[in-house]
């Protein structure tokens, strides 16, 4: 793929993954406006959280798994790469049946207690949601497990497209029947609109007729690879969700924040901050099993390293612009019916101190592809493994002091770290790389930021409706877009420059 031609198609998946995340988004919405921050949002989360999230980022794992295995066999022949796929199906399927049973089991014990501090009537209706939830697992796995497929045969834009008939359809409960069938209802919306996801894979499998039959060969000379690689990248792509759950399962133990407020910032910042990350990252992981056979060591490291700084020119302005208005993006989406200013003021101070994570979120997330791609997952998971226990230490070090706050900043500071102790540790052996150019991104980013901030404070007033809250907003943030692009351009950014270029082509 030429890259003119890489540009267009990052383009293009970007533009499909984020209409679908505006989708998410104005579910979000609906759904903070139908139920708020109570008890019985509460349960929903914490039901979502231990289900539906963890299988989703356990189920796309395993589809970047499966893609360094099946793009080399389906290159070499269709027969061979369609076998490898049926057989990962076949297997992880069954793997999945098997542990949606026992997840199921385990809400007739004493676990769904230890989810759950209040009365014996929620625990049990905490219990029941955390069933309707787990039987969706299997199709879960099956989706994903399909998007590696299509997703190996160049189809880069399905796995932005599948959750908009799934928003869509959960939207259209939320308008109409919310009020009537509450929060049961809305948990067997969300299983049953799944479907719909797995769905949006039956175009492709018509158009590319790979044969898809059961197949159980666990001697296969990729199952152990695929399960090894598959077990690292669960820790190393839900390291954002692990340290979500981390704060969400400690604030239970605060007062001035609900359980409630961090979903709400996680399902804003994680759409936000993975629609242009993963929209990359889907269509050049492929690429980089490319560019790992053909190059030497040396300039694969440098390939990688140059993909990352420009991703980071983007990533970076992104960053400050939400951060700056983290409060006022959740008034006007949010804010509203059960959905009052205190929660508005709790889910915003938690969503603006998480969108300082971008930068280091997506050092994580193309580094770690990169390894996978060397088969080498001992630095992301020993790295991962400490984001992890630094999020601990600093949440118990931050929460007493600054609360929910200090919950957030735990996560940003340990997420931005890690970013940059992977980059080192890959980059070791690269020979000479540009460093310069990532400087000059990050102090246009922080003087952008800094500008943007005191001008906030000049403009808005809280005041404003939300339509001249929109507007005010906006206005800024173009500002703020033509303010980095002069820096970049007085501070002559190679990256900025090669882009701009590259677009007048």
């Amino acid at each position: 793929m030429k890259k003119n031609q890489t540009v267009n198609v990052i383009g293009a998946v970007t533009m499909v993954t984020l209409f679908a995340k505006l989708l998410g988004i104005v579910r979000e919405s609906l759904q903070a406006r139908s139920f708020g921050t109570l008890a019985a949002a509460d349960l929903y989360t914490t039901a979502n959280n231990n289900t539906i999230y963890l299988f989703t980022t356990v189920a796309y794992a395993l589809c970047i798994a499966a893609v360094p295995i099946l793009t080399p066999r389906l290159r070499r022949s269709r027969k061979e790469g369609c076998r490898a796929a049926s057989n990962l199906i076949t297997i992880m399927v069954l793997v999945s049946a098997a542990a949606a049973a026992v997840w199921i089991g385990l809400t007739f014990t004493p676990w769904v207690d230890s989810l759950w501090d209040g009365s014996p009537q929620e625990t049990a209706l905490l219990a029941s949601y955390v069933r309707v939830m787990a039987l969706t697992l299997p199709v879960i796995v099956l989706t994903y497990l399909l998007v590696a497929l299509f997703q190996s045969l160049e189809h880069f834009v399905l796995q932005g497209s599948m959750s908009i008939p799934y928003n869509l359809a959960l939207i259209l409960f939320l308008a109409l029947f919310a009020g009537r069938l509450g929060v049961g209802g809305y948990v067997a919306a969300v299983a049953l609109a799944w479907l719909l996801q797995l769905a949006m894979t039956v175009p492709y499998a018509l158009k590319e007729r790979c044969p898809l039959r059961p197949v159980l060969d666990l001697r296969a000379d990729y199952v152990r690879t695929f399960f090894k690689t598959a077990v690292v990248t669960v820790l190393t792509t839900s390291i954002f969700l692990f340290c979500y759950l981390q704060d969400s399962g400690m604030t239970a133990q605060l007062s001035d924040s609900p359980v409630s407020a961090f979903y709400y910032a996680d399902k804003l910042f994680t759409p936000l901050t993975t629609t242009l990350i993963y929209s990359i990252s889907t269509v050049l992981f492929p690429k980089f099993s490319e560019e790992y056979a053909t190059a030497a060591h040396g300039e694969y490291l440098r390939y990688i390293w140059n993909v990352l700084r420009t991703t980071l020119l983007l990533i970076l302005p992104i960053s400050v612009v939400l951060a700056a208005f983290g409060t006022p993006i959740v008034q006007v989406l949010f804010e509203g019916g059960s959905f009052d200013a205190a929660s508005t003021a709790s889910t915003g101070a938690i969503f603006t101190i998480y969108a300082l994570s971008m930068a280091g979120f997506c050092a994580l997330d193309l580094l770690s592809k990169a390894y996978y791609t060397m088969e080498r997952t001992l630095a992301p998971l020993l790295v991962n493994g400490g984001i992890l226990a630094c999020n601990w230490g600093l949440n118990r070090l931050l929460a007493p002091r600054w609360g929910g706050a200090g919950l957030a900043a735990a996560t940003a500071v340990s997420i931005t770290v890690g970013g940059v102790v992977l980059a080192a540790l890959f980059l070791r052996g690269a020979g000479e790389i540009h460093v310069m150019p990532l400087i000059k991104s990050a102090a246009a980013a922080v003087l952008t930021g800094g500008a943007l901030w005191f001008l906030t404070g000049l403009v808005l007033n809280g005041l404003e409706s939300k339509l001249m809250l929109v507007a005010k907003c906006v206005g800024l943030g173009a500002a703020a877009v033509v303010l980095y692009a002069l820096l970049m351009l007085l501070t002559r950014q190679e990256d900025f420059l090669a882009l701009v270029k590259r677009c007048k082509k």
